[in-house]
């Protein structure tokens, strides 16, 4: 990004500010970025933060943005209106899930927030309601969900391909209930979330399934024995599923252990009572409290996906003998 654009973007926003106009304020914050560093070591973080500002850095200048602030695992951006920062925040979760692809075995997850006001210019740094609103939001935000407020929903008109999704009201720190909605950007048939909203399972349009994980970077597994009328009932339906699935029943699971997209023919999807077992390749989730209409929603979904995207069987190469010759 050159500087001369940089310093005339920042002016037209500083122009817009004083003349008591919203600009559009973006945070956008690399999920489990402490565990990496404790993983992979300070150099690999270091990497990994020039990274997600790299990625930025693509698409900022030609939507009116300037990077205000970066906070190692976090970078906040400012625009002319929160137009320019859907633009910004889609373009970066499809390069990083592109990058994933890539690097299915080292996913990295981003969430973004996305808020609209008129916050206070001290150089290049902004504060207010407005950027404390979009910290909480990013915070909020699973790997590869861009998160808004009810007054972004009101003033930005979505491109083609995108649209807003109601999430309701939500406790924000400090900050009391607030509508958030999120930009659903996948081209998605279905989705899937655990009944405390930390996973959520993705159908694209693509043939593929998405993960989106809560910051904690934990799915949420089973760690006990079933209790009540229903443990007989869970323990044949364990019995009965793989070595692989069953796995899934007693051991929790870092989400850093799985990749974030898999083809559907990966994928297989359980219910049991309330829950759903995921077994993806060769790795598990167990999602909690799931709504069970949800749940075989999305596996009507899923089933009729894995239809359309069948492959035709491969020819054997064999002649077939021709019944009519002796």
């Amino acid at each position: 990004m050159s500087w001369s654009q940089t310093l005339k973007n920042r002016q037209q926003i500083r122009a817009r500010i004083e003349a008591g106009n919203e600009i559009g304020v973006m945070f956008s914050d690399i999920r489990g970025f402490s565990s990496y560093t404790a993983r992979q070591g300070d150099r690999a973080a270091y990497h990994l933060s020039k990274l997600h500002e790299e990625l930025l850095e693509k698409t900022i200048e030609g939507n009116g943005g300037f990077i205000a602030k970066t906070m190692g695992d976090g970078i906040m951006t400012a625009f002319s209106d929160s137009s320019q920062g859907i633009k910004t925040a889609t373009r970066l979760q499809q390069e990083i899930r592109s990058r994933n692809k890539q690097f299915p075995e080292d996913p990295i997850d981003v969430g973004i927030g996305l808020t609209c006001g008129t916050p206070i210019m001290i150089d290049a740094d902004l504060i207010g309601h407005s950027v404390n609103l979009s910290q909480r939001l990013s915070s909020s935000a699973k790997g590869g969900q861009i998160l808004v407020t009810e007054r972004v929903r009101s003033a930005a008109t979505l491109q083609e391909g995108l649209h807003y999704l109601s999430l309701g009201e939500r406790e924000l720190k400090g900050l009391g209930r607030q509508h958030i909605y999120e930009i659903a950007w996948l081209a998605e048939v279905s989705r899937l979330s655990d009944g405390e909203d930390r996973l959520t399972l993705v159908l694209t349009e693509r043939g593929t399934v998405v993960i989106e994980p809560a910051k904690q970077q934990l799915a949420d597994t089973h760690q006990g024995r079933a209790r009540n009328n229903q443990g007989a009932r869970f323990h044949r339906l364990k019995r009965g599923l793989s070595h692989f699935t069953r796995k899934a029943m007693d051991a929790p699971l870092h989400t850093s252990d799985i990749a974030r997209e898999y083809n559907l023919d990966q994928v297989e999807v359980f219910p049991i009572g309330k829950d759903v077992i995921v077994q993806l390749e060769n790795k598990n989730l167990r999602l909690r409290r799931v709504d069970p209409a949800a749940a075989s929603a999305f596996l009507t979904k899923l089933n009729g996906s894995k239809k359309q995207h069948a492959r035709p069987p491969a020819a054997s190469g064999k002649k077939t003998e021709n019944p009519c010759r002796k």
